[in-house]
């Protein structure tokens, strides 16, 4: 199988390590600027929780136009570049190819969709820390288990045979995959956790274990995962009765050095991810009037 991975950061990387390092096959990495040459020229360093391994010679290019085809897309670009990225692809996919999102928000797979006209565009669900630290080498701290965990599903079924044949590919290689009988509650599940996780984290500029150990922040945490709880439920989204419970579980198992994606880009300048994420929360709950002062104080402080 060739397998491609767009958007070689922290979770691609980390992805198409794994797959590159255990797998029979073909995987080939698209990356940029000095993060091409990094690779191109030292390989890709992985530096994670079980144990660093480094993946010479890798196989990289520097531009989508150079995928020749691909049977398995890994779409992991910020989703900021999600709709260019797609516009690129369209012209390159064929009637064969999966695509599998692993992205912050709740709607990505759709969006992928209204661009990419061939193959087929599956959602998929990242429970990882992981960051490209430098140019050519990416570090995961924390997910769960400790390595991670990787869902995918069909919106549409609760079973897909192309989907299960990648599951036990990503299984062969190290990698926690499941296929979920509900994708649109796991999707949902972890948006409950990642828009406090990354809104909270950066707002104040911490990393997780000092949120929960302050007992006022870790209420505005709290009261930030109960305002995305109650949008869920306003737009029907099917989640579990003990869905805060959950979270803030998740949360607390979570490597308390952790810091958020959204934060590690505030904190290099760069664009970042608050419209997919607290923006997306707000954008909802204008639809049902719901008072989310939280999410709001969050957007305004980082927008």
């Amino acid at each position: 199988m060739k397998i491609y991975i767009v958007g070689s950061g922290g979770v691609g990387g980390y992805l198409g390590g794994l797959l590159a390092k255990t797998s029979t096959n073909y995987v080939t990495f698209v990356a940029r600027k000095d993060h091409f040459q990094a690779i191109k020229k030292n390989g890709l360093q992985i530096n994670r929780v079980k144990g660093n391994f480094l993946i010479k010679p890798a196989q990289v290019i520097s531009s989508l136009r150079e995928i020749k085809n691909p049977d398995l897309i890994l779409f992991t670009v910020k989703t900021y570049d999600t709709q260019e990225a797609a516009k690129q692809l369209n012209e390159i996919v064929n009637d064969k190819t999966i695509i599998i999102t692993f992205q912050n928000g709740v709607e990505n797979d759709l969006e992928i969709k209204k661009y990419v006209k061939k193959g087929l565009v599956f959602p998929g669900v990242a429970y990882l820390i992981s960051t490209r630290i430098k140019p050519g080498v990416i570090e995961q701290i924390g997910g769960v288990g400790g390595i991670g965990r990787f869902i995918i599903g069909d919106r549409n079924n609760s079973t897909n045979e192309k989907l299960d044949r990648i599951v036990k590919i990503m299984r062969e290689a190290e990698i926690d995959a499941v296929l979920s009988k509900n994708i649109t509650q796991d999707i949902w599940k972890k948006f409950v956790l990642i828009s406090a996780f990354s809104g909270i984290t950066t707002l104040y500029k911490k990393r997780i274990g000092e949120i929960i150990k302050d007992n006022n922040l870790k209420t505005e945490y709290e009261n930030c995962v109960r305002e995305t709880i109650k949008v869920a439920k306003a737009l029907k989204v099917d989640l579990p009765e003990n869905i805060f419970e959950i979270t803030m579980a998740t949360t607390e198992k979570t490597n308390p050095a952790s810091k958020s994606s959204l934060l590690v880009d505030v904190e290099r300048g760069g664009r970042n991810e608050i419209e997919t994420l607290n923006g997306t929360v707000i954008k909802y709950a204008k639809q049902f009037n719901i008072n989310i002062p939280i999410n709001n104080k969050i957007y305004s402080s980082i927008k």
